[in-house]
């Protein structure tokens, strides 16, 4: 009776999980039952009476079989639910992917059961979560060590009030947000609202221009933009030290900021002994800036500097896990992310969306014979000119090895083969090194296209059809468009 309702219970799971599986192993190691989420009764009816273990072997590897037989054993010789939490499986495509196994006893003498979820996503967001718990707590000991090292010798207690609600205010903030814009225009605040200036500005500075940007601020001029050798600011990123300009009347260097600046203050922001911006303060007639407020702003430049600093890597680490390193372009985890939430858009607003599956013709032999590194400078030029080729709201990925995948929101299978078709041109005119060494004298891609939801009902066919149609392109001719579902070449009645 306990193994009847364990059976039920797994098989209401495979419902209710996505994406999971449910196995039923007869005593002489053969499958008698598989339900598989995604996986049509076709399929389902093709695997049964196959062995389990040859099929794990081949799907998983030895490791990972050996792993499943062995607690399989311990499933049957103690007649108990054995319950493996994770493990870890890289696919032939390179990709990283974890399952959680249940083993239990059937009623039949030993025959078991195999219930498998793919806990992928659950393990990556758990991985995302302690890495971004560690950095926050290496911040938070950062700032218990710059609070402790501020002077409070010479102030009075206004002073100190001032400064450390403007600290606070600044250095928190990376706890409320890592989104730059929003950190630069908290620090703004804290300088304004806190500590009584009337105008603030916050300039980053860019590496490639050697210019200085304005980012956040409040009462300057919008779009700012000042090379580090003009200006107060400039000045202050030269010299890499506080510069006060107590009449702007008199400094020649001095660039209107605001109407009504009558002094100013650039303070240069510095990380690791590296210029990233600089802080500006102008004051109008009548403020006069005594050695406190100067103090007090050179003070707090460093751990606006931190700040800044932090929240800048923390959009990088972000950035950095949803890009491919290579090219540049969008990751698979990120692909499949953007594809789901696509087609429950075209779902919801009964729009048409396309996805066009590439793959570079002939690869292997131009990495063979030029080795990975002019293969990789292939891989980043063909990324490159897929970029180039499309709209700015589609969606551009490595989908791995030297296949990509684009996809294409509001776009019919008309419109969808007219960018497969720039591609494939473009890349056939690129000048990639010894591509005529390439059969055919250049170095081309193959390109298949599927449309949701006449192709298509699910995320997952719409990738499956999308494929098929690249591997009719990659069959016939290559250098080639394909549609799913009708070859244009045979007539109407030749399908994939």
């Amino acid at each position: 009776m306990a193994n009847e309702l364990l059976y039920e219970s797994f098989l209401n799971l495979v419902k209710d999980a996505v994406p999971s599986a449910f196995i039923l192993i007869g005593g002489d190691g053969n499958i008698r039952e598989i339900q598989m989420t995604g996986l049509g009764i076709a399929k389902r009816q093709r695997l049964i009476g196959k062995s389990f273990s040859k099929i794990m072997y081949r799907l998983f590897g030895e490791q990972n079989t050996n792993i499943v037989c062995g607690a399989q054993q311990n499933c049957l010789e103690g007649a108990k639910l054995v319950v493996i939490p994770k493990i870890c499986y890289v696919s032939p495509r390179g990709l990283t992917e974890y399952f959680k196994w249940h083993l239990a006893p059937a009623a039949e003498a030993n025959s078991f059961i195999a219930f498998v979820q793919n806990i992928t996503e659950s393990v990556l967001i758990e991985e995302e979560f302690n890495t971004i718990c560690e950095q926050h707590d290496v911040v938070n000991r950062e700032l218990c060590i710059a609070m402790s090292n501020l002077d409070f010798q010479f102030m009075d207690l206004e002073q100190a009030h001032r400064k450390l609600a403007a600290l606070y205010r600044i250095t928190s903030v990376v706890q409320r947000t890592v989104i730059l814009t929003e950190v630069l225009a908290e620090i703004v605040d804290g300088l304004t609202h806190e500590l009584g200036f009337i105008n603030a500005a916050i300039f980053l500075l860019e590496e490639e221009t050697q210019e200085l940007r304005i980012m956040a601020h409040r009462g300057y001029r919008d779009n700012i933009r000042v090379h580090i050798s003009q200006g107060v600011i400039g000045y202050a990123c030269r010299l890499r030290e506080l510069v006060y300009v107590p009449d702007v009347t008199c400094a020649p260097r001095y660039i209107p900021g605001t109407s009504q600046g009558a002094s100013e203050v650039a303070v240069p922001l510095i990380v690791n002994d590296r210029v990233i911006g600089v802080m500006d303060v102008e004051t109008p007639a009548g403020k006069i800036m005594n050695k406190y407020d100067l103090d007090l702003l050179r003070s707090l430049a460093s751990q606006i500097a931190l700040t800044i600093a932090h929240a800048t890597h923390v959009a990088d680490v972000q950035m950095q896990a949803v890009t491919d390193s290579l090219t540049g372009l969008s990751n698979y985890r990120y692909f499949r992310s953007a594809l789901d939430m696509e087609v429950k858009r075209a779902l919801r607003y009964e729009r048409p969306l396309a996805l066009l599956m590439i793959d570079i013709d002939n690869y292997k032999r131009y990495n063979d014979t030029y080795g990975h590194r002019m293969g990789d400078e292939v891989l980043r030029s063909v990324a490159t000119v897929i970029r180039d080729s499309v709209r700015d709201v589609d969606i551009v990925a490595r989908y791995g090895g030297e296949e990509f995948v684009v996809l294409c929101p509001e776009t019919t299978l008309g419109e969808a083969r007219i960018i497969a078709e720039r591609i494939r041109f473009n890349v056939e005119k690129y000048p990639f090194p010894n591509k005529q060494t390439q059969p055919g004298g250049t170095l081309t891609v193959s390109v298949g296209v599927a449309e949701y939801p006449s192709d298509a009902s699910t995320a997952e066919e719409l990738i499956d059809h999308a494929d098929k149609a690249l591997y009719a392109a990659k069959s016939m001719s290559k250098n080639c468009v394909r549609i799913f579902g009708l070859d244009f070449s045979l007539g109407a009645e030749q399908r994939y």
